[in-house]
C-alpha cells in the first residue's frame, strides 16, 4: 500500500474518532453539562472504588480539572466521598440518590444510543470493529514507544 493511502486512512480514522467524541460533547452540552463532567460522571458510575486519582489516570484530565468537577457535583449533593479503610486520606467517590436521579435524566439515553448504534452493525462488523481498534491500539502503543 502506498504511503499516501495509509496517511489518508490515518486521517480518516482520526476524523471519525473525533466525530464520535464531538457527538458525546454535543449531547452533553444539550443536557446542560460539559463533556468533561459527563466523562467524569460515567467513570464514577462504571468504576468500583473510583477515586480522583483513578479518574485522572483513565481520562488523562488534569487533577485540578477533576477536582473542580468533583467539588461542584459534591456541593450539589450528587456525590458522596467515603474514606478507604486502608488509607483514610484516599476517598472513593459515589453517586448519592440525588446524583443517580440526575444521571438518570440523560444516561439511559446515551446507553440506548450506544446499544442501538452497535446493534445496527452486523455481528461480523461488531467483531471486526472491536478487534480492529484493539489491534490498532496495541500496535500503535508498541510503535510509538519503540521509536523513542
Amino acid at each position: 500500500m502506498k504511503i499516501k493511502e495509509i496517511e489518508n486512512e490515518v486521517e480518516q480514522f482520526a476524523s471519525e474518532w473525533q466525530s464520535i467524541t464531538m457527538t458525546y460533547s454535543d449531547y452533553a452540552r444539550s443536557v446542560g453539562i460539559s463533556y468533561t463532567s459527563l466523562q467524569i460522571l460515567r467513570y464514577i458510575t462504571h468504576t468500583p472504588n473510583c477515586t480522583q486519582k483513578s479518574i485522572c489516570e483513565m481520562s488523562f484530565l488534569p487533577k485540578q480539572t477533576v477536582n473542580t468537577v468533583i467539588t461542584g457535583f459534591y456541593r450539589k449533593g450528587f456525590l458522596e466521598l467515603r474514606e478507604m479503610p486502608e488509607d483514610r486520606r484516599t476517598k472513593t467517590i459515589h453517586l448519592t440518590e440525588r446524583g443517580q436521579e440526575y444521571m438518570d435524566t440523560f444516561s439511559p439515553h446515551i446507553k440506548k444510543a450506544e446499544y442501538e448504534a452497535m446493534q445496527a452493525l452486523s455481528e461480523e462488523q461488531r467483531a471486526m470493529l472491536i478487534e480492529g481498534i484493539r489491534l490498532y491500539g496495541k500496535i500503535f502503543r508498541e510503535k510509538i514507544f519503540a521509536h523513542k
